[in-house]
């Protein structure tokens, strides 16, 4: 892999760090654009949709206000129900109201016809296009809507008739028995009336949905289309149902506008980039200039520092930076101090070298001592001190223990072992004898601890619980399962531990005349990290509990057994 210079290392590294505030300006910048221009975009949406929906209700109240007109005229509703008595309607009447029906499509712009549809579907009609009452080539095809509300709504699905309508019906009711069916009259209006709910705003169009299909639309080749073309389109939809008609005011909102703006903003963090990354290496280059110089001069002081040429020094520039100059000061002392350090490495190396075999020869084997403890102990035989040649005999199995493989997995049996004769040499030391109770269920005697991990509880027991107490001194080690952890118990009769000293042990206070337990906690941690507990508590009837909890190490036949 080629090498690269200093120049040839900042200038990647100072684009770097012009791209990353760049990019999340950017990011930031893109989305807030975003954000702020769909916010637009939803706001007029469904300011659009009010409007048109406002418009489709002012107009379809014009017509309403017509029909109500119609069918609560005391004339018509006597018309009608004599017409639904009577087989035949008089031409008179039927005269009369074609005529009312003439005058009111005439009245009204849009209207282009109105029926009356009696309860047999008889029709007496007036069609405005035609200017006819007797022939219509439209009004028969309007269907009665077959619905129990009072007023329904349809749209012609396709272009049929010469002009496209949307048509209202009303149910005719007798007010004098008004659970008495008389028909409905059906009002046809030109569908351009609705013109004004179809007006939107620049970009965006709307369209009237009936029943899944487009039933008003500025683009007429879409009439009659069913809805799912609109999602073809690269556009935003929204949506709001009439209450009064129950059509659907679909507005679609082009998204040429937003693109557009990304695009810009785009164009633009980008010309900025390039802007900023130009003036970046520009100013590398005239920045780095004088002090590539300077580096390049430490960099061929250096290689003639490899050919051991140590008493080269550099020269300290007035217009080099603090951090040259301090690097070739500190080059200028380095050099210096190797060469003074070489010969006293040399020295170092040879009286280091005579100190290890000084070492050496100074060194004890364990052996030599083992031996000479079991010399020590002949003697005491052959002058009878039988009492000394065990202790004897116990000090050397103690150290023997304590020595091989010190800080390794033993058994518990082995501990016990080992324990009985540290508890044999205590005993004499404190001058009074000390009952040792084992309470270790036989299946856990193989389970696997780390060696004298019970010796420092042990040990304080008998420097401050048994001092100075007097009767019999019990020592009482138990151990029991408890879920994954092995339960070991160190309890003796002496005396309790005071509030004080007995909160400080619990809580691990470093305690200066304890540090035999701190050491204690500090092997645990190392030994099984938070997976160990040790508690103290104090015996009501006179002693100490000691509470210990560690991991289960198994309960293998080939552990460390020596004793």
């Amino acid at each position: 892999m080629k090498k690269k210079n200093l120049r040839q290392i900042l200038i990647p590294a100072f684009i770097i760090t012009a791209c990353i505030p760049i990019t999340i300006f950017t990011v930031i910048s893109q989305a807030r654009l975003k954000k702020s221009t769909l916010d637009n975009m939803n706001n007029q949406a469904e300011a659009d949709l009010q409007k048109s929906n406002q418009c489709l209700n002012m107009t379809l109240d014009k017509y309403e206000t017509i029909l109500y007109d119609i069918t609560t005229a005391e004339d018509f509703l006597n018309l009608a129900v004599t017409a639904k008595e009577s087989a035949d309607i008089m031409e008179t009447d039927a005269y009369n109201m074609r005529s009312e029906f003439s005058h009111i499509c005439n009245r009204n712009q849009g209207v282009d016809g109105i029926q009356l549809v009696l309860a047999d579907r008889k029709r007496i009609f007036y069609d405005r296009l035609s200017s006819s009452s007797v022939n219509s080539s439209w009004i028969e095809k309007v269907a009665v809507p077959e619905t129990e509300e009072m007023l329904s709504y349809t749209m012609d699905q396709e272009n049929e008739n010469p002009e496209r309508m949307f048509h209202i019906s009303r149910k005719v009711v007798n007010y004098w028995d008004i659970s008495e069916d008389l028909g409905e009259v059906i009002l046809s209006v030109d569908a351009d009336e609705l013109s004004s709910v179809l007006d939107v705003g620049k970009g965006s169009e709307i369209y009237l949905i009936d029943d899944g299909r487009i039933v008003g639309a500025e683009n007429e080749k879409l009439l009659g289309r069913t809805e799912d073309i609109l999602e073809t389109k690269r556009v935003s939809q929204k949506s709001i149902t009439n209450t009064r008609s129950g059509w659907k005011i679909v507005l679609c909102q082009s998204l040429s506008e937003y693109q557009r703006a990304i695009r810009e903003q785009i164009v633009f963090w980008l010309l900025l980039a390039v802007a900023v990354l130009l003036v970046f290496v520009f100013l590398i280059y005239k920045v780095t200039e004088p002090v590539m110089v300077s580096v390049n001069e430490i960099v061929d002081a250096m290689k003639n520092l490899e050919k051991d040429n140590f008493r080269e020094k550099l020269a300290i520039k007035e217009n080099d930076s603090i951090e040259i100059q301090k690097i070739s000061e500190g080059f200028n002392d380095m050099t210096e101090r190797i060469y003074h350090l070489i010969g006293q490495v040399k020295q170092s190396a040879l009286e280091q070298k005579n100190a290890e075999i000084s070492a050496l020869e100074a060194q004890i084997d364990p052996h030599f001592l083992y031996n000479i403890l079991d010399t020590i102990n002949w003697k005491a035989i052959e002058n009878e001190q039988y009492e000394i040649s065990e202790m004897l005999v116990a000090l050397a199995e103690i150290l023997r223990y304590a020595i091989n493989d010190a800080g390794e997995l033993t058994t518990i049996e082995a501990e016990k072992v080992w324990l009985e004769k540290y508890i044999l040499l205590q005993q004499e030391k404190l001058g009074e004898k000390i009952e040792l109770i084992f309470k270790i269920p036989e299946e856990l005697e193989t389970y696997k601890i780390h060696k004298m991990l019970l010796q420092p509880f042990v040990e304080n027991a008998i420097k401050y619980s048994f001092r100075g107490c007097k009767g019999e001194h019990r020592l009482t080690i138990e151990a029991a399962k408890a879920e994954e952890q092995l339960h070991l118990i160190i309890v003796n009769n002496g005396q309790c531990i005071e509030k004080v000293r007995l909160k400080e042990l619990n809580e691990g206070t470093k305690i200066k005349n304890h540090l035999g337990i701190s050491n204690v906690r500090k092997r645990l941690e190392l030994y099984y990290g938070e997976d160990t507990a040790v508690y103290f508590e104090n015996i009501l009837s006179g002693g100490v509990k000691v509470h210990l909890f560690i991991p289960i190490q198994g309960g293998n036949d080939d552990a460390d057994s020596s004793h």
